[in-house]
């Protein structure tokens, strides 16, 4: 989850946070308790301010009455920054490490994007498992905490610049031209199932060969990590792939369970 910078805003306020939390959890279904308060509070008071609103009491007020500004508060507070092969050389790695082997070696393939807010990440998956093998079984869970941005992701279409990262060659093998844009084609968004889910709350399908949760966690509190690292270990294959984002790491990574394995990669031993 990547949430907007905005203008300076009254430092954090821990009784008027307790307030936000309880009611954002209320409104929306989202435990802020499990987000590092202080960033949170910075971005959803900014967010209030770029409104016209005094603070996050007025925002919550407002967002209460207001469906059209109760789904942009839940946008900002869910929606990834994201884009096809993000960072193409973590892509590059997982290919040759880890995906490639799996799909040469086993009869069939699970992995889960966390977090997949507008099916880049998924549909990236999907591609580089149909260059990989394409006749191999793949299930590709895509995963998100917002049902608006998952029901976007579910159409599959992209405009001319969301496409910035797919090549000429992988656009006309696996998407085709529409009036908005380009859109995936039936037997690619085939492999991918879209459900809503929370990491922190919901319970999780288990056994993935690759997990991947890029850029998602960073305002969680460190607490939070841990427990969703635990989970995700434990959701993982012996051997399986946790998949982060560039700038991610598990500092004490054998507590959850998990071994490094290369830049951003952890995997279940």
């Amino acid at each position: 989850m990547v949430l907007p910078t905005f203008a300076p805003v009254p430092e954090l306020d821990p009784d008027a946070y307790e307030r936000m939390a309880r009611d954002v959890r209320t409104l929306l279904g989202i435990d802020l308790t499990q987000y590092k308060p202080a960033q949170v509070w910075r971005r959803v008071n900014g967010f209030a301010t770029a409104k016209g609103l005094p603070d996050a009491d007025a925002l919550v007020a407002k967002a209460t009455q207001d469906a059209v500004l109760r789904q942009a508060f839940l946008d900002m507070l869910t929606i990834n920054v994201s884009e096809f092969f993000r960072n193409p050389e973590a892509w590059d790695a997982l290919v040759a490490q880890y995906l490639k082997p799996i799909l040469l070696r086993q009869l069939s393939v699970r992995i889960w994007s966390a977090g997949c807010s507008l099916g880049y990440e998924p549909l990236t998956i999907a591609m580089l498992a149909r260059e990989i093998a394409p006749h191999t079984p793949v299930y590709i869970l895509a995963t998100d905490l917002d049902d608006t941005i998952l029901s976007r992701a579910r159409k599959a279409t992209y405009t001319e610049p969301q496409m910035a990262g797919v090549s000429p060659s992988r656009r006309a093998h696996f998407f085709r031209k529409v009036d908005t844009g380009w859109e995936a084609r039936p037997e690619l968004q085939a492999l991918i199932t879209w459900r809503r889910h929370d990491v922190l709350r919901d319970p999780y399908e288990h056994p993935f060969d690759i997990i991947c949760c890029r850029n998602v966690v960073i305002y969680f509190t460190e607490q939070a990590k841990v427990e969703l690292y635990k989970r995700f270990c434990d959701a993982l294959r012996p051997g399986g792939v946790l998949f982060l984002g560039a700038t991610e790491s598990i500092p004490n990574v054998r507590a959850v369970g998990l071994q490094p394995s290369g830049l951003t990669f952890y995997r279940r031993p």
